[in-house]
């Protein structure tokens, strides 16, 4: 039984997310007056900000001590919060870009980093299984 990987599930989940942007900027070459595809767009860069960022502070804090660590923690989440929300009272005031979009596009990356560990806990991943050890 391996460790979680949180570095490697989170590479990946930026990494899916990117294509997902990419894929998104190419829709928005072809509509480029969409309020939906504008608010995906903004709200995926939104999650995926987020989730580096996240990853940073959760690398930083390992070496903590834990009522620093804890503080630390809050801040982070309330920074985090606190640049959603000022997001969408931007999107709320432009009227180019959808706000159901930008709430939903937010949750595109916590849906990819969940069902990556999901699959990774039940054996899905696309990794070799382990050789079982003979103990003698």
């Amino acid at each position: 039984m391996h460790d979680w990987d949180f570095d490697g599930q989170l590479a990946r989940t930026l990494r899916i997310s990117a294509f997902i942007l990419a894929f998104l900027c190419l829709v928005l070459y072809v509509r480029p007056g969409d309020p939906v595809v504008w608010g995906f767009v903004a709200g995926l860069a939104v999650g995926m900000w987020n989730a580096y960022f996240l990853g940073r502070r959760m690398r930083t804090i390992v070496h903590m001590a834990v009522p620093k660590a804890n503080a630390n923690m809050k801040a982070g989440f309330a920074l985090r919060l606190s640049i959603m929300f000022a997001v969408l009272f931007y999107v709320a005031q432009t009227h180019w870009i959808n706000i159901y979009a930008t709430g939903a596009g937010f949750f595109i990356v916590p849906l990819i980093f969940t069902l990556g560990a999901f699959c990774m806990a039940m054996g899905i991943s696309c990794r070799k299984p382990e050789r079982p050890t003979l103990l003698k």
